[in-house]
């Protein structure tokens, strides 16, 4: 029976995200002389998430009995359809197929409601962007994989309920009533999975500084999404390599 990544694995890669945040604000604009202001200097850095990357590209590579090669830095740009290509944080291929691709992001305070914004549309059109490049073929015959991690700091901002905007035309779906920003993050991603737009995603909180960590949703849980991986893994392991390289030419 194959064991899930510990708690404490997972904990860890969360403090290295507040650890890096910290380290990236004090080194950003040395070598300019330029700061970012408030906390852009952090988050511009852009390696905030690469503990939890490593973690989840650890799982893709714990069966030795199927040898994926896993991209999580350079050369991790992917065909898209309403663009030339996108950048993806991590990629997993075998025999020159897609089997998966992921996305990494994350939000700090104290600008939670502009960020959300921007971090949903993000995903949204992401997860467009890379369906319609399934129906056209730009990834080749065998249908990938997609998965998303969010991290979202756990903080008054966050938590506390958001408003829905007044005198819309029409009224806005109840859920969204008194709903905070992680339980609307909540929301959007299980809706995304329901839909079919990500296979899974990881969506945890965390105290700025902390490791410990919290799960909004089960089915948005860690477990769940190592679990959907190995899923995965699993199946491209049954297929015979003969039959693996039909579907994909």
């Amino acid at each position: 029976m194959t064991l899930l990544t510990s708690i404490e694995t997972w904990a860890s890669a969360v403090q290295s995200y507040w650890l890096s945040l910290d380290t990236q604000a004090l080194k950003q604009g040395e070598a300019s002389g330029v700061k970012d202001t408030g906390n852009r200097a952090a988050v511009t850095g852009g390696k905030q998430m690469n503990a939890l990357q490593a973690v989840v590209a650890s799982i893709w590579q714990s069966d030795p009995d199927v040898k994926f090669e896993v991209r999580s830095s350079g050369q991790t740009n992917l065909p898209a359809y309403f663009r030339a290509s996108k950048n993806w944080d991590l990629l997993v291929l075998y025999r020159d197929a897609l089997v998966a691709a992921m996305e990494f992001k994350s939000q700090r305070g104290p600008s939670f409601g502009n960020n959300f914004n921007n971090r949903t549309e993000e995903a949204l059109g992401l997860a467009a962007d890379s369906q319609m490049a399934i129906e056209r073929g730009l990834f080749g015959h065998f249908k990938p994989w997609f998965g998303f991690v969010m991290l979202v700091e756990s903080a008054v901002g966050s938590t506390r309920p958001v408003k829905v905007p007044l005198g819309m035309p029409f009224p806005a779906d109840s859920v969204f009533h008194g709903a905070s920003y992680i339980e609307r993050y909540r929301i959007f991603f299980e809706r995304m999975v329901a839909e079919g737009n990500y296979d899974a995603v990881g969506l945890v909180t965390s105290q700025a500084g902390a490791g410990d960590y919290s799960e909004p949703s089960p089915a948005l849980s860690l477990a769940n999404l190592e679990a959907a991986i190995r899923a995965r893994i699993t199946y491209v392991k049954a297929l015979p390599d003969e039959v693996f390289d039909r579907i994909v030419r």
